[in-house]
């Protein structure tokens, strides 16, 4: 108890330094585009994540636990024209108090740029920056399942931008004793207002996951589940230096639809609000979050939002409504040209379960590009 109340100290005076830049939302975790090589240079990329989360969770929903560990992904890329590259690499995690490596991957993507388009194939660039709500995508997938394989299309103008990808998360052969498992997702931002520090965009998530195939072994009926959020994004930017920065506010709608031949939940579709409103501060944002649901589960998604339990305790366990109160101070703090400090303190209140628990992190990436002179092949 000792030690937990001295990591929970740390944090929230990590959390109100004043030496350091700060930058908001999840930014600190996005990987570097890395497409300014000229043609015929190659170049090195350092991607580095030291990471600390300590789940305080005693509730039947889902258990309490302590992630520790870091990740190390050095990769090189070349540029063969002014459209198509090649990276390559390997990716490392390890987890402190376990021998060896929890995962040593290899990780190559073939990359192809044409004006506002961008297709990946290989390993994506995926995760936190997908840029998903949390029900449909947890922050935790970017410690412990970061990486994605397959394909991905991205498209960037000056109104609009759009993710979507397909990652083949299992694969199977001939009698194997396990299914197959795909997930996709589309994500979409229409910006319609900026005018004197505001910003209004209408947005649409969706996700679908599928877990089944022919030529395995496993008795099992296959899973379908498409989920879909329209919503909208609203921000005021203030200042920008200060004390006070601005205002958020982000609404969603997540639908839930299980389209699976043989439906194993006791729900099959349901439509859950979700709410998040923000004050951005010279050090950090401080969030209130709103969610509820009556019929809600999702393979990538926040843990904490799903209607079943993943508790090793109390597995399948349903519980018919869900409520949340969540309240998050998030610092993102720019320590050099790459290296980021990031804290997380996010206290929640189960309004069923009259239940307070909480959540705490600490986290450093580190990135850095080292140049190669030009490789004529």
């Amino acid at each position: 108890m000792k030690t937990l109340l001295f990591s929970f100290l740390l944090l929230l005076v990590l959390s109100f330094g004043h030496n350091c830049e700060a930058q908001l939302n999840n930014q600190a975790f996005f990987s570097e585009e890395k497409d300014s090589l000229e043609i015929g240079q190659a170049a090195l990329f350092i991607d580095h994540l030291n990471f600390t989360k300590n789940n305080e969770y005693f509730s039947k929903i889902t258990d309490g636990y302590t992630l520790f560990g870091f990740q190390l992904m050095p990769t090189v890329k070349y540029r063969f024209n002014h459209g198509f590259s090649l990276e390559t690499g390997a990716f490392l995690r390890k987890d402190y108090g376990a021998k060896g490596f929890k995962e040593f991957e290899p990780v190559l993507t073939a990359r192809y740029n044409s004006g506002k388009h961008t297709i990946l194939m290989g390993t994506l660039e995926g995760g936190l920056q997908h840029g998903m709500i949390e029900p449909f995508y947890e922050f935790e997938n970017q410690l412990i399942s970061r990486l994605e394989n397959g394909l991905q299309w991205k498209f960037k103008g000056s109104k609009v931008k759009a993710d979507a990808w397909i990652d083949w998360r299992t694969m199977i052969y001939d009698y194997s004793p396990k299914q197959e498992e795909v997930f996709g997702g589309i994500v979409v931002s229409r910006e319609i207002l900026q005018a004197k520090g505001w910003n209004l965009s209408l947005d649409f998530q969706g996700t679908a996951y599928h877990k089944g195939g022919q030529i395995d072994t496993i008795p099992n009926p296959l899973i379908t589940w498409f989920h879909g959020a329209p919503g909208f994004k609203l921000f005021y930017k203030h200042a920008e230096h200060g004390f006070f920065r601005g205002l958020g506010l982000q609404a969603f709608v997540p639908a839930f639809l299980d389209y699976s031949f043989s439906n194993k939940l006791p729900f099959n579709k349901n439509l859950s609000p979700y709410v998040n409103v923000s004050a951005d501060f010279s050090a950090g944002t401080l969030m209130l979050s709103y969610w509820e649901s009556e019929g809600f589960q999702h393979y990538r998604g926040g843990r904490l939002y799903r209607t079943v339990s993943s508790s090793i305790h109390q597995p399948g366990r349903i519980e018919k409504q869900r409520r949340l109160l969540i309240i998050r101070w998030l610092s993102d703090y720019k320590l050099g040209p790459d290296i980021w400090l990031s804290t997380r303190i996010e206290p929640y209140f189960d309004l069923e379960n009259k239940l307070w628990e909480f959540s705490h992190g600490l986290y450093i990436n580190f990135r850095s590009k080292v140049k190669k002179p030009k490789l004529m092949l």
